[in-house]
Formats: C-alpha cells, structure tokens, sequence
C-alpha cells in the first residue's frame, strides 16, 4: 500500500470518526439534559440497560477520542464495544446501526496497515 492510499485511509477515518464523535456527544448530552427520559431524567430500569449505554455511546465515545492518538486502541475500543453491544442486543442488527462501526474499522485497518509497512527498528 503506498503512503497516498495510506493517508487517504487515516483521513476517510478521522472525518468519519469526527462525525460520529460529535454526534454520539450530541446525543449523550441530549440523554443528560433533555426532558425525553421522563419527568425524573436519565435513569436505568435495569442493569442491561446501563451496559447497554455504557457500550453505546459512553465506550464508542471514548474510542472514538483516543482514536486520534492511538488508533489500534482506540478504533478497537470502539469496534469492540458495538460488536459486543450486537451480541447483547441482535434487534440492533440494522444497517444503520452496524454502519457506526466503519470509523473505528477503518482506525484499526490505519493501524495495522501502518505497523506492517514500517520498518522493524532493532
């Protein structure tokens, strides 16, 4: 792979993952502060509903963030998390939702692509 179509690669996934970032930010603070969970705010009528928001938004938000510095961390974190977050839930197998994974496969796609074509330092 030449270095064109390897920062083409860590472009398409920063804007992607920018997007992404800043929606699943949006819709978090909206979760925080908005009115739409009820008269009491945020709360979990049980435990898979609290793992369920702790994997989506709160894990890809994270990965999504350390992904600018650490992509193969943080790309992962974040395929990692919805992967996870399918199995757990499989009504949420839809092509909307799977496609939010594309951000942090194509980090970790940077990543191990980058660590395969550098030179082995001694």
């Amino acid at each position: 792979m030449n270095t064109t179509t390897l920062a083409l690669l860590r472009w398409t996934a920063r804007i992607t993952g920018t997007l992404l970032l800043l929606f699943l930010i949006y819709m978090f603070v909206g979760h925080l502060v908005g009115d739409a969970n009820g008269p009491n705010g945020m709360e979990f009528r049980s435990s898979g509903e609290f793992f369920t928001f702790l994997l989506f938004p709160v894990c890809s938000i994270i990965g999504l963030a350390l992904a600018y510095k650490y992509e193969l961390l943080g790309g992962g974190l974040s395929v990692i998390s919805l992967i996870v977050l399918v199995a757990l839930r499989p009504d949420l197998m839809q092509m909307p939702f799977v496609s939010l994974i594309t951000p942090g496969a194509l980090y970790v796609l940077y990543a191990l692509t980058l660590k395969r074509i550098q030179p082995k330092r001694s």
